[in-house]
């Protein structure tokens, strides 16, 4: 029998009824609090005409009515639809068009927007973020979505062009989920900390789900705080974070003091990328216990995680988790051998159903069964995967393969370097030719320190022909570096006066 995300978290919340799902804002919600606000919200949702199957948009920044909504959305019957509530209306209006979503939960100071495109997309109802948590007494309709039926349509996060809508279903989510809880002996005396965006699967998924289906309890935060959430982590047992989360509190002079006094945290998770390898050792030596890293996406949930009791080799991101095969292949499909960099493949329960409405993306990405990540990698002889970049991002000079990653972590080694991007830019003769942003922590440090110090450490095709140096990476959400941003920023230095 198929597990079924839905059903199994029904039998959580009844199973855990009396016991604390979550705690925001200092008010604890008890399991059957939470489950009354949920087919409350289910009940509404239904007034306002959401069918079985109906993709529901999830547009606040307000984490709390987010969270019922997206919870009501699925006890409905309904898709759940998260977006990042800072899109622009060009954004929407995509999203909205290309899932034929028929109802939004929004927070007020979104509605003109959602209003405006009413008439350029099926849009037809809007219901306020509050309505949800305020909603009055009602019993839901009875739904019963099958366990290979949708429940949730996230779009990726589209480093170029626009963004596919991943489609999952009750089974891949709960087995994707079951299998985390295993790697990660999670029990329902777990709390997690929780400051990461819900409209992401990191934070809504990883985080939030996976804590409810195992019937722990969630201790959801409005938002990270470099300071603040220093004082919210010894409250739980589990913290998640994306490497910039950790590269902040590295900045704070109290982050030492503070993680002396974490005795109940059993596990400092890592995602989005890994922790820079020049940066764990500090990281680590301050928490007193390894930061795990994992390496999950969008369509795939976790897909590799390294083991809790270690080995923990630096900057691999693990095993693959129970149940999932993991090969790295050449572009011909042969596996390539140890230590070798190759395409990074999946296969699993784990897996989304498809691309919404993209045939021709689903039909491409999978090949023999396999779903290709688009990601570059390598496995030592034990099976640990290490990540090279995505393949999308190989730069090619000269006929030459450049993996960004390898150039990033020489940049990241000379001294006065914070952090750093390579990236690729085109060039007539080259074909590329190799690009890196970087952030100094000493301001004195110049162009010509930099080629001194890889002149020694990189060949020459690795060595970056252009340097600019930045404030600080623009990035996404989720902590991802905009490579888009950095060209224009690269072209337009290139181009201005002088």
């Amino acid at each position: 029998m198929s597990p079924h995300f839905l059903n199994e978290l029904r039998a959580t919340f009844e199973r855990r009824a009396n016991q604390t799902a979550l705690v925001h804002r200092g008010r604890a919600y008890s399991y059957a609090e939470l489950d009354r606000l949920v087919r409350h919200g289910a009940a509404l949702l239904q007034q306002r005409g959401m069918e079985q199957g109906d993709r529901v948009v999830l547009w606040t920044a307000d984490r709390f009515p987010f969270l019922i909504a997206h919870l009501s959305v699925l006890h409905g019957g309904g898709i759940s639809l998260p977006l990042n509530p800072k899109f622009t209306r060009e954004e929407m209006r995509h999203f909205l068009t290309d899932s034929g979503a028929r109802l939004a939960v929004a927070a007020a100071e979104q509605f003109p927007v959602l209003e405006s495109l009413r008439a350029e997309t099926e849009l037809q109802t809007l219901v306020r973020d509050v309505e949800l948590t305020e909603a009055p007494a009602g019993s839901p309709r009875d739904v019963a979505p099958s366990a290979d039926d949708p429940c949730l349509l996230v779009y990726s996060s589209g480093t170029t062009g626009w963004p596919k809508g991943v489609v999952h279903t009750n089974a891949n989510v709960a087995a994707s989920l079951r299998a985390l809880a295993d790697a990660w002996r999670f029990t329902p005396d777990d709390v997690v900390v929780n400051v990461l965006p819900l409209f992401h699967i990191h934070g809504l998924s990883f985080a939030t789900q996976l804590t409810l289906l195992v019937g722990g309890c969630v201790l959801l935060e409005d938002a990270f705080h470099p300071v603040e959430t220093l004082d919210t982590i010894g409250r739980g047992t589990v913290f998640m974070g994306a490497p910039t989360i950790y590269y902040r509190f590295l900045e704070q002079s109290a982050f030492a003091e503070k993680a002396r006094s974490w005795q109940r945290v059993r596990l400092f998770t890592c995602g989005s990328a890994p922790i820079r390898p020049d940066v764990l050792p500090r990281l680590e030596e301050v928490l007193g216990r390894p930061v795990i890293n994992r390496y999950g996406m969008t369509e795939a949930h976790v897909i590799t995680s390294l083991p809790l009791d270690g080995p923990w080799p630096i900057g691999s991101v693990g095993l693959p988790l129970r149940g999932i095969e993991l090969q790295v292949v050449k572009e011909d499909g042969q596996p390539v051998a140890p230590g070798e960099v190759g395409r990074v493949r999946v296969r699993g329960p784990n897996l989304f159903r498809d691309y919404w409405r993209n045939p021709e993306a689903t039909r491409k990405a999978f090949i023999d069964g396999w779903f290709d990540t688009g990601d570059l990698g390598q496995l030592d002889e034990r099976g640990f995967l290490t990540l090279a970049g995505r393949s999308n991002q190989l730069i090619i000079t000269s006929g030459y393969n450049v993996y960004p990653q390898v150039v990033e972590r020489v940049v990241n080694a000379c001294p006065g370097v914070r952090e750093s991007a390579v990236f690729g830019i085109a060039d007539e003769m080259r074909g590329e030719r190799v690009a890196v942003a970087v952030v100094r922590d000493d301001p004195a440090l110049d162009e010509d320190h930099l080629r001194a110090f890889w002149s020694e450490r990189l060949v020459d095709y690795q060595r970056p022909s252009f340097v600019v140096f930045v404030e600080s990476l623009p990035r996404n959400a989720m902590g991802k570096v905009l490579l888009g941003a950095l060209r224009e920023m690269l072209v337009g230095k290139r181009e201005s006066p002088g």
